[in-house]
């Protein structure tokens, strides 16, 4: 027989939709109830312990806490009916009360609970422990590779090791061939995607270090080209071969590209360096606007006609449209790296080679406030990528301003802690607060207005104004 809870009045029908017919335990005394489905379980828990007396020794003063559970399982929310909770009729459920929280455990050594606190809060954990090991492996091999590279190439083109040059070159190929082998047997055997990171790079580094060695003379364009070229090929070799880290081999790849055809362009106009560094910079702030729609076509998104439905070809294109869509992320990742990258390096060299060119100087605080301006408007990977680019040109160029005005320092430090307090405001204080439209919409347009500057600006420091003046036309 079930016992209903309910108001005085008419007795319900035993198919009343309201009611959920339910066995409640507590113990050994058993119950079979029948609950108002619609009222809270925690408004229904007084009725169901006083009907179960499941009061063991209670005086009824000290409170305890009790919960209704279907065995197995979890307890019932109380701020939830039971219709809410899922049950139904006939479900079974057990009265109980809530187990109290173990006592805590008292340590008699100071040391093992500092050392038990840091183990459960997951401080150091050893997966963790092992990537900032081979993180700080490859950070450490790489850093040691330039500064090495460096100081040889320093050498090299001061003359104290130029007869060995030959043999220089020689083993810098061998190098960056064992550790391009070295990526891909480490990335086939042991799936580890910063060992073969590092060692792509360092394979980059010892072919770029050697084809600007190879080159005789000091240092020019064509050693620039060779260097570039060879940094190129390197890269994609390494993703040929290991098919790890592709994203960042492919940028580097591209932007060596860039650096490549500008170094080929002035080596045959004889074009002086900041000219050739300007026009690559204002080409790839071109292409920077159409990295997403080259990434679509690289990865086969296009439109294309569209194959008549239920025919194999539409089968095909839902199967890989995932797959493509994959492809175009990464592409758009590295065309928007390799094209920042090569703005930030063409205008850096248009501030150290024209400098101090009012014309260079303008050129580097555009090109710099543009890769600034656009990394608003990306996530986070690719906004990272703008950031450091539009901080190096700023920086340099900042440091090429104030080298040539010596003598005002209450303006330097001025100009200097207003830039911090700019990067401060913009890091912290901005994204903390909810920007109005207007302000967006004008942020856009200055964007727009700094891409339109930089094309006279280039055509000014190429001297093509100066070119035109003198022309005579009859």
């Amino acid at each position: 027989m079930f016992s209903a809870l309910r108001l005085k009045g008419s007795r319900l029908p035993a198919t009343d939709l309201g009611l959920c017919r339910v066995s409640i335990h507590a113990g050994s005394a058993v119950a079979d109830l029948a609950l108002p489905a619609e009222v809270p379980v925690g408004v229904l828990t007084p009725s169901i312990i006083d009907i179960l007396q499941a009061r063991d020794g209670d005086d009824g003063l000290t409170a305890k806490r009790y919960h209704l559970s279907p065995p197995g399982s979890s307890a019932l929310d109380p701020s939830k009916t039971l219709a809410q909770n899922g049950i139904g009729d006939g479900a079974v459920l057990l009265l109980s009360q809530g187990s109290p929280p173990p006592p805590p455990f008292l340590h008699h050594d100071p040391a093992e609970a500092v050392s038990e606190a840091l183990a459960g809060s997951g401080a150091s954990t050893n997966t963790g422990h092992r990537f900032a090991v081979r993180l700080a492996g490859a950070v450490a091999a790489n850093t040691l590779t330039v500064v090495g590279m460096f100081a040889l190439t320093r050498n090299t083109l001061s003359g104290g090791a130029d007869r060995d040059r030959h043999a220089t070159v020689g083993v810098l190929v061998i190098l960056a061939a064992i550790a391009l082998v070295s990526a891909a047997l480490t990335h086939r055997f042991r799936r580890d995607a910063v060992a073969g990171l590092a060692l792509n790079a360092m394979a980059t580094t010892f072919a770029a270090v050697g084809g600007f060695l190879a080159v005789p003379g000091g240092p020019g364009v064509c050693n620039v080209l060779l260097a570039a070229t060879a940094a190129a090929a390197t890269c994609v070799l390494a993703i040929r071969a290991s098919r790890c880290a592709v994203v960042v081999l492919t940028a580097v790849s591209s932007a060596a590209t860039i650096v490549a055809i500008a170094a080929l362009v002035g080596a045959i106009t004889g074009a002086p360096p900041y000219a050739v560094g300007a026009a690559s910079a204002l080409t790839s702030l071109g292409l920077l606007g159409v990295a997403a729609r080259l990434s679509i076509v690289l990865a086969g998104l296009s439109p294309r006609v569209r194959p008549m439905a239920g025919s194999d070809e539409t089968e095909a294109n839902g199967t890989h449209l995932v797959a493509r869509a994959l492809r175009a992320d990464a592409w758009a990742s590295s065309l928007l790296a390799a094209f920042a990258s090569s703005a930030a390096v063409g205008a850096v060299v248009t501030v150290l080679a024209g400098a101090p060119r009012l014309s260079c100087i303008a050129f580097g605080s555009i090109t710099g406030a543009l890769l600034l301006l656009r990394a608003r408007t990306s996530d986070n990977a690719r906004m990272l990528t703008l950031v450091i680019a539009g901080i190096a040109v700023v920086g340099t160029t900042f440091g090429v301003a104030v080298s040539s005005a010596p003598g005002r320092g209450p303006g330097v430090a001025a100009a200097t802690a207003t830039l911090a307090a700019g990067a401060v405001y913009f890091g912290f204080v901005a994204p903390a607060i909810s920007t109005p439209r207007v302000l967006c919409r004008a942020a856009d347009a200055l964007e727009w207005l700094a891409l339109v500057a930089t094309a006279p600006l280039t055509c000014w420091i190429c001297g093509l104004y100066g070119a035109v003046r003198g022309l005579h036309f009859r």
